[in-house]
């Protein structure tokens, strides 16, 4: 079991979301500005930038928590490319993701969202489902300029759009799909977006994947392989402290040394870890954050992203 930095290391992961959702906020509205007036109404309400007329709110940057971006630019970044080339696929991953939201019926994370009507309930679902259909249809027009993405990208949504049919079928009681899906495409499009290779960016779409299915809540998804994580009380590191450095490739496969202290039984799903908890995560080749960190062009790539699963999976989703 191999300790990687938690976000009391690197407090810049609690930030990540915020700064990457920021990032990719002119991108979205420039997209918006291009849709017809009826349905830019509708998704301005989605995002929390407008009310039902279509008067700004004066929320500034709302679309949701902005991990989906967040992810797309920690993977470009992990790829070695440049953040910006991967802005347009961040606001992609985001426009999905409040597609997503709006054919489920519910409405984004955005500042006073709870305290506000549903986007389906203020326009419908007819209204609500040609937002989310106009939505998907930028998405896609804004990585048309690599055609890779664009066949990950559709086939990601043919994805969700089988698992909210199957969901339908099973009836109301049925749980919304994961998150899976959704985080595998952000860290694929920001390999790709950062010239990854295949192996990299397949790479990068596992560890996704597994993300989503760790932080999924239910207990069954939790138990996944990603997910076998298993915290360590400890203090947070005093301040003027370096950060924990990620392992090198040779201590990433070292075995854990017998004077370790034993690790409690994982927190149930939805519960929150303790403060100053370390996680650890299994160092087997089995392991998707193993793989990925073999994959990545240096030993310490994968620590934003590992950051990042920590952060997520100390939220609800």
């Amino acid at each position: 079991m191999i300790p990687y930095p938690t976000d009391h290391d690197d407090p810049g992961a609690a930030t990540a979301p915020g700064r990457a959702r920021a990032a990719a906020d002119p991108v979205l509205r420039a997209c918006l500005h291009t849709l017809p007036e009826a349905v830019r109404v509708v998704c301005a309400y989605q995002l929390g930038w407008g009310d039902r007329t279509g008067a700004p709110t004066g929320r500034g940057t709302g679309a949701g928590r902005g991990i989906g971006p967040a992810l797309v630019l920690a993977a470009a970044r992990a790829a070695g490319g440049p953040e910006e080339a991967a802005l347009p696929a961040a606001a992609a991953v985001e426009l999905v993701h409040q597609s997503t939201l709006l054919h489920a019926g519910v409405t984004g994370r955005a500042p006073g969202a709870r305290r506000r009507p549903p986007t389906r309930a203020v326009f419908g679902t007819t209204g609500a489902g040609a937002a989310g259909d106009a939505m998907a249809a930028l998405a896609v027009r804004l990585v048309a300029g690599r055609p890779e993405a664009v066949t990950l990208l559709c086939d990601r949504l043919i994805e969700l759009c089988g698992a909210r049919a199957a969901r339908h079928a099973a009836g109301p009681a049925a749980a919304l799909p994961g998150p899976g899906a959704l985080f595998g495409l952000a860290c694929a499009l920001g390999g790709i977006h950062a010239g990854a290779s295949p192996r990299v960016t397949a790479a990068l779409d596992a560890f996704g994947r597994a993300m989503g299915a760790a932080t999924a809540p239910t207990p069954a998804t939790r138990a996944a392989p990603l997910a076998r994580l298993t915290p360590t009380t400890r203090p947070a590191p005093a301040a003027g402290l370096a950060p924990t450095a990620l392992p090198t490739p040779a201590t990433r496969l070292a075995p854990a040394a017998p004077t370790a202290p034993p690790t409690p039984s994982a927190p149930a799903a939805g519960a929150h870890a303790p403060a100053g908890a370390r996680y650890t995560v299994p160092a087997g080749p089995g392991s998707p954050l193993e793989q990925l960190a073999r994959a990545l062009p240096g030993p310490g790539e994968a620590a934003e992203l590992a950051a990042l699963y920590r952060l997520i999976a100390r939220t609800d989703p």
